[in-house]
């Protein structure tokens, strides 16, 4: 059945994937973002401005959405803390408030898995507690709190991704693929024997759009199949590109102690629980995910995909 949906961060990496898929179905899409997005694609209609700014200028106009997909966020390296608080808690929560008067409209919010920082326990389950090791995870706890305390239980899903990763897509591991196309050891915490999972930001907005028009609620992972150790998914790279890649161990200590002094020079653009997660497995229940989804990417695929933006080769 067609439903009327609101995507907020349309212009993201995550919000383009929604519209491309989106516009070739039989929903009315609205795409909202202060940004004008790289690409557009037919049957959305776009608008470009702030969530607030929107909700002042015509609150009426969130009444005609049967699902709000929310994936609008601020990210801490493109961010002070003012920022980070007033984008992914204020906002966020202002739009809840107002979804809360409204009936039939399911809201979907995009959480993160960092709110997990290095897990309790693994795989993560449903009961897995909380770990956030940064301000970015703590104010997405707040907001999927706030979500709680406003919106009945039936009327929201919270989904939490492991590593964005796909075309165009390479995150912190940019880094290992400049070291290995320059010949240079890779520097690993405990060799790259931790597991690891990624999700393909297409299975991603899938898993989304299925979870949307399903009303599948309540809180759910984003993490493809297959989670393998971080030195299998080097070694594959390797095979595919046809190119010895060099590593070396590092005490998860240190690597988290010169993680977080490179930070706070400013020299990368990553945050606390990048070196404090990284070292160690991080992966979901299998089990645990909506009935009728089918990821169509393993975790190695996935990494690859992300590889080959940066190598240009076709894998």
């Amino acid at each position: 059945m067609s439903q009327n949906i609101l995507i907020t961060g349309s212009s993201g990496f995550l919000g383009l994937k929604l519209c491309n898929i989106l516009s070739k179905s039989s929903h009315n899409i609205t795409a909202l973002d202060l940004k004008v997005p790289t690409e557009k694609f037919e049957n959305i209609n776009y608008e470009t401005n702030s969530i607030n700014e929107y909700l002042k200028i015509d609150v009426e106009k969130l009444k005609k959405f049967d699902l709000i997909i929310h994936t609008a966020s601020i990210l801490p390296f493109k961010s002070n803390k003012d920022q980070l608080i007033e984008t992914n808690v204020k906002t966020t929560l202002n739009l809840v408030k107002h979804i809360s008067n409204l009936q039939n409209t399911f809201f979907i919010y995009i959480s993160s898995s960092g709110v997990y920082g290095q897990p309790f326990e693994i795989p993560v389950t449903t009961t897995t507690e909380f770990n956030p090791l940064d301000l970015y995870a703590e104010t997405k706890i707040t907001s999927e709190q706030n979500i709680k305390n406003y919106l009945e239980k039936e009327s929201f899903a919270i989904i939490r991704p492991r590593t964005i990763l796909g075309n165009n897509r390479k995150g912190i591991f940019e880094i290992f693929f400049k070291l290995i196309k320059f010949n240079i050891p890779i520097p690993l915490p405990n060799n790259g024997i931790q597991k690891i999972q990624f999700v393909e930001v297409e299975d991603l907005a899938r898993l989304i759009v299925h979870i949307g028009e399903n009303k599948n609620f309540g809180e759910w992972p984003a993490g493809a199949p297959e989670p393998d150790s971080l030195i299998n998914h080097l070694n594959s790279l390797g095979e595919k590109i046809g190119k010895k890649i060099f590593t070396f161990n590092v005490n998860p200590k240190l690597f988290y102690f010169f993680g977080v002094l490179l930070i706070k020079l400013k020299i990368i653009n990553f945050t606390k629980w990048h070196f404090g997660s990284f070292p160690y497995d991080f992966y979901f229940d299998s089990k645990w995910k909506p009935t009728g989804f089918v990821y169509q990417s393993n975790c190695e695929e996935t990494f690859l995909k992300s590889a080959q933006t940066f190598f240009s080769n076709k894998f």
